[in-house]
């Protein structure tokens, strides 16, 4: 579904903002705000996500036939690589200024592939933010290249069946079809199931041992 100018400027209505607001959080000029408002240019797809990243925080959700509403619910479905972009999108924009992050049960080498080339940008935007708390329980088999912001211990093989997921703030990402063909997760944001996560990953984290550390050549 391609999004319009007019939905974006009727998503600004629904929020109150003006187009300097808008523009102030996506970081972008007033001025190719009210271009693609007025649909005068084809915005690249980087300035477009963006928009749509920081619409997407503020709770608004885009419809079919042009419409625009805000979301009633606090469930969304991310789907194959463009949803994929999307969510790390949404949470670096979560954490850009600290915040916590808990992976639990799979390593990045089974996702990021999805993203390209976009998986490196999004890794180096990622190790800049400071304050960010990133843990992340694997297993061995699943450690792939681990990544400088996060702190890793390794899960043990007896739980390798247990449904993996991923929390940021307090959205929680649970994959719901994962094969070559067909990637989709759902994000689901409340703080009491969070919360839950959370003691769920830190009793985890406190029987789980640290990374073997590599012998020296």
């Amino acid at each position: 579904m391609s999004i319009t100018g007019r939905q974006i400027r009727g998503a600004r209505g629904l929020l109150g903002w003006s187009m300097e607001e808008l523009a102030d959080q996506c970081e972008i000029t007033r001025l190719t705000i009210r271009q693609i408002e007025n649909e005068t240019v084809q915005p690249q797809e980087r300035t477009l996500a963006r928009i749509l990243t920081v619409l997407d925080q503020e709770g608004i959700e885009f419809t079919e036939n042009e419409g625009v509403c805000v979301r009633k619910h606090q469930m969304r479905t991310y789907s194959g690589k463009t949803g994929y972009r999307q969510l790390l999108d949404h949470i670096y924009e979560t954490v850009r200024k600290g915040g916590r992050i808990r992976q639990f049960n799979f390593g990045d080498a089974r996702y990021m592939p999805i993203a390209d080339d976009y998986a490196a940008e999004h890794i180096k935007r990622m190790a800049a933010i400071e304050g960010l708390d990133a843990k992340v329980l694997v297993q061995e088999g699943e450690l792939g290249a681990p990544v400088s912001y996060c702190s890793y211990k390794l899960l043990d093989d007896e739980f390798k069946d247990v449904t993996p997921w991923y929390l940021y703030g307090d959205y929680v990402v649970i994959p719901l079809t994962d094969n070559a063909s067909k990637r989709e997760c759902l994000t689901i944001y409340s703080k009491q199931v969070a919360q839950r996560y959370m003691r769920e990953f830190d009793a985890f984290w406190a029987k789980s041992s640290g990374l073997p550390k590599k012998k020296r050549k």
